[in-house]
């Protein structure tokens, strides 16, 4: 039972190993930034979506401005070579759905010395759907996890070359997980779902070496949550007693805090380089634990363990000024996976990936712009090999697969 018994906290961690980024991460907050493979998000400070990236950035922006932007992530996946008991059912393994992100910015400079602004956007999320004859269900069926935030922001110009940036992330967490149970108890399925809200920090500092060269620096803080909401039971009779049950569920659980250093560098007038090392804290992960209160023994306090680990991002990344309207941009990166192998399942069958990106700029007036980019992923195959010797369920296989990013962005100035 232990594996029944820990699907809230699974539900929590169920957005899908081909999202944008490792782990359950989305970096879709700039669609010039996804351009250059993320490098240099944190020393660009381009447009208003600086807010997040490095909220020290706000200092370069002059008077206000606006940015609003959407991507479509579409993340095929191939199930290779599956086994199992039971040993029918299907393995499509397109069980990402194509799914659209967005976020919206304004920043405004108050004086010399002082910008403001708010961001709205999503740190975490998607969602995973297997078709209801999926050959592992018993380990893992349909998930959804969306983390959104908004966060009012300020930085401070401390000297011509030094600015600080303070942001206050107001977020919310909702989490929604279906799954069968037990093929010994023929239609048992459960149904969760959560939710809750918290704060976390957003720091930033950006340091201009010369008119040619910037580096930023930028600290996501750890946000906790304690995830209430309700676990219900249907056809385990067996366990709860009735047809169906319904008990209160909390589980505590943090998302990663994370460490940006961003390099912007201007080599001539055309071309302009930019880099990213990214450290994401996922080692918060270690363990969770669920409580269903006033459920049976069995079902009343679970443990799940994890084990993630910290992870690395690096990038690289140009800007080529191809004509006074047009700047296009390309990258590359790779995106190291926090999945301990040893515990990898069918929800989160995550590996390293690597990426490659395009991107264009275009400056339609002087007061409107707007940004177009694309990646692709690659993603290494991973193994998947779970079981419950105590329902005599097991399941085996090797997940291929690549994700496709399109975003696109407006930018307003006033």
């Amino acid at each position: 039972m232990n594996r029944t018994r820990s699907l809230l906290a699974l539900a929590v961690l169920a957005a899908p190993s081909l999202a944008a980024a490792a782990g359950f991460s989305l970096n879709e907050q700039s669609i010039k930034s996804l351009g250059t493979a993320l490098a240099g998000r944190g020393s660009s400070a381009a447009d208003a979506t600086t807010l997040y990236s490095n909220p020290a950035g706000m200092s370069q922006l002059e008077g206000t401005q606006v940015s609003g932007n959407m991507t479509l992530i579409d993340a095929p996946a191939d199930i290779e070579n599956p086994s199992g008991i039971p040993a029918t059912g299907t393995n499509y393994g397109d069980m990402v759905p194509a799914s659209i992100v967005g976020s919206s910015f304004i920043t405004t400079r108050i004086n010399d010395k002082l910008s403001t602004g708010i961001g709205f956007y999503a740190p975490f999320g998607l969602a995973t759907n297997y078709e209801d004859s999926f050959q592992g269900r018993y380990f893992g069926d349909k998930s959804k996890v969306k983390v959104v935030a908004l966060q009012p922001t300020a930085s401070l110009q401390l000297a011509p070359n030094l600015s600080l940036g303070l942001g206050v992330a107001i977020s919310k967490i909702e989490g929604t997980l279906s799954s069968y149970v037990s093929p010994l108890a023929p239609g048992s399925t459960l149904m969760i779902e959560g939710d809750d809200m918290s704060t976390s920090v957003n720091l930033g500092a950006l340091y201009s070496f010369d008119e040619n060269t910037r580096v930023g620096l930028t600290y996501h803080g750890r946000t906790n949550y304690t995830l209430t909401g309700t676990t219900l039971v249907s056809n385990l009779p067996t366990v709860t007693g009735s047809a169906s049950a319904s008990y209160d569920a909390a589980l505590d659980i943090s998302t990663p805090s994370s460490w940006d250093l961003s390099l912007t560098h201007r080599l001539n007038t055309i071309v302009t380089f930019q880099a990213l090392a990214s450290k994401t804290q996922w080692s918060v992960l270690d363990q969770l634990l669920i409580r269903n209160s006033g459920a049976p023994a069995l079902l009343s306090t679970v443990g799940e363990e994890l084990h993630w680990h910290d992870s690395w991002l690096y990038s690289i990344g140009a800007d080529w000024q191809y004509s006074d309207a047009i700047i296009l941009r390309a990258g590359i990166g790779h995106d190291e996976t926090p999945i301990n192998s040893a515990y990898r399942s069918v929800r989160v069958p995550s590996n390293d990936r690597d990426y490659v990106t395009i991107g264009i700029s275009y400056k339609i007036s002087d007061k409107l712009s707007m940004d177009a980019a694309y990646e692709y992923i690659k993603e290494d195959p991973s193994k998947v090999n779970v079981s419950k010797p105590a329902f005599g369920t097991s399941y085996s296989a090797t997940y291929k697969g690549t994700a496709n990013l399109l975003g696109a962005q407006l930018n307003l100035r006033f």
